[in-house]
């Protein structure tokens, strides 16, 4: 195949090949399918399958191989192809590595705690200004979570925004449905009187991208996000 042939890949296919690349990493070797049917809870033939699809791609790539001091039949292991991570960050307009997400959500919490308890305005404000310069998803998101959720909080003596944080509390553990549930948020917010109307319509104006990237993003990505969500309400003293 030709490497600068576009690869066309499913919000699902993106999912198997982000996690087969993070267990490559993390075995620094090839990968038992079972062991990404593991990582993504889903029967080890649909892993299968779904790499055997990967490599006609040539994102992947398989092999037999058998385990040492052990007789019998071999097994069947894939590995990302060079092609793969190239592939991944065109998807996604820009790739974040782990060290890159946890420098830009130490900041984002740090700020809220050194200006807990005042008005977060200011933080907002640059929040906003920022969003639409994201080339990443991933940052992009986690921007329009942290703003969603300020300017919620700059409304929580207002009888429209009471509850608002019981009811994400409500969703339990960190989970992708507390990301759609603040997409909807921050739409919904442009009809609250009491908002800043500077900060809704901007609001407004990013919410549609923002359902898109959410549905951009891995599962693994989703699962960065959701958790971000509480270490946020916590920073806030929620």
């Amino acid at each position: 195949m030709d490497s600068a042939t576009p690869q066309k890949l499913s919000p699902r296919q993106r999912d198997f090949l982000s996690r087969l690349l993070d267990l490559y990493r993390e075995a620094k070797g090839p990968v038992h399918y079972a062991e990404v049917a593991d990582a993504l809870e889903v029967r080890p033939v649909t892993a299968y399958e779904m790499l055997r699809l990967l490599e006609s791609k040539g994102l992947a790539y398989s092999q037999a191989v058998r385990h040492q001091g052990r007789k019998g039949r071999s097994i069947i292991v894939f590995s990302p192809t060079g092609r793969a991570t190239q592939v991944l960050g065109e998807m996604t307009g820009d790739t974040v590595t782990e060290r890159e997400w946890e420098n830009a959500k130490a900041n984002i919490l740090a700020t809220l705690e050194e200006v807990r308890g005042t008005s977060h305005q200011e933080l907002l404000d640059e929040l906003l200004s920022r969003i639409p310069d994201r080339t990443s998803p991933l940052l992009f998101t986690a921007d329009m979570i942290t703003a969603t959720i300020l300017a919620l909080y700059e409304l929580r003596d207002a009888a429209a925004a009471k509850g608002v944080f019981a009811t994400i509390d409500r969703f339990g553990p960190p989970g992708r449905a507390v990301l759609y549930l603040l997409a909807g948020l921050s739409l919904a917010l442009s009809l609250v009187e009491k908002a800043n109307r500077n900060t809704t319509s901007l609001l407004l104006s990013y919410s549609h991208q923002f359902r898109q990237h959410l549905d951009s993003l891995t599962q693994g990505e989703q699962a960065r996000l959701s958790d971000f969500v509480y270490e946020v309400l916590r920073a806030l003293g929620l």
